[in-house]
């Protein structure tokens, strides 16, 4: 099939970008994150991660380079249950959740528990990802599954914005139940770790400098073309 000129398309794909970004940009600085805005930035986030953020960055050969928390060598999925954190929402820090099976103080088991509290810290350390890793980060652990960022993304937006239908029902069962198993552990201002994670991944990549400069290429872009 081939390409329709800009002229004769409704809404060219860097527009709709920049419009998306920009709804991004007010859901993660909402004085109170809740339910609604983790769900409505799934619906932005999982546009963007099917492939449209990236092919609009490189048709502007800009790089996407996102600050995000490194887990490596965190044993997360020895967890009962970690939400990542270090992200801000409403003007507050959220830190790194983790919850281990504590034997008692005489178990054989107690070094093993010790080595785990140990290798989880308070406070992450920050590298740079490209934005196909950065989606594939961990973001949550769930009884030793762990999930990444596009896949709660994901979650979220089939679950709860109904954002096209899946096939892959069963990994969403999946993961409702391990959910309902824990308890939807950790709740911060009535929000559970599913939606908080949501948002915190929003939160992340609107905060890197790489995609505040896309916005503003966007920005300038977009209304040249309007004034045309």
């Amino acid at each position: 099939m081939n390409r329709l000129p800009d002229s004769e398309v409704l809404i060219r794909r860097d527009e709709v970008v920049r419009i998306h970004l920009d709804r991004l940009q007010e859901l993660v600085e909402a004085p109170r994150p809740d339910v609604p805005h983790a769900v409505q930035a799934s619906l932005s986030l999982r546009f963007l991660f099917d492939g449209n953020l990236n092919r609009v960055a490189h048709g502007y050969q800009h790089s996407l380079m996102i600050p995000a928390p490194d887990t490596a060598g965190v044993p997360i999925r020895e967890a009962l249950f970690f939400a990542c954190g270090g992200y801000r929402l409403g003007g507050r820090s959220f830190l790194p959740a983790y919850s281990y099976r504590e034997p008692g103080l005489k178990s054989p088991f107690r070094t093993q528990f010790e080595q785990q509290v140990a290798a989880s810290p308070r406070k992450h350390a920050f590298r740079d990802f490209k934005l196909t890793k950065f989606t594939a980060l961990p973001c949550l652990g769930l009884l030793g599954k762990v999930l990444g960022r596009e896949e709660t993304v994901r979650y979220v937006a089939n679950k709860c914005g109904g954002a096209h239908h899946s096939d892959d029902t069963n990994s969403f069962d999946e993961i409702e139940q391990r959910l309902t198993d824990v308890g939807h552990a950790l709740h911060a201002s009535g929000v559970s770790a599913v939606f908080l994670e949501t948002l915190g991944t929003a939160a992340l990549l609107m905060a890197a400098p790489a995609v505040q400069d896309l916005r503003s290429i966007l920005a300038a872009s977009t209304q040249v073309s309007v004034g045309e």
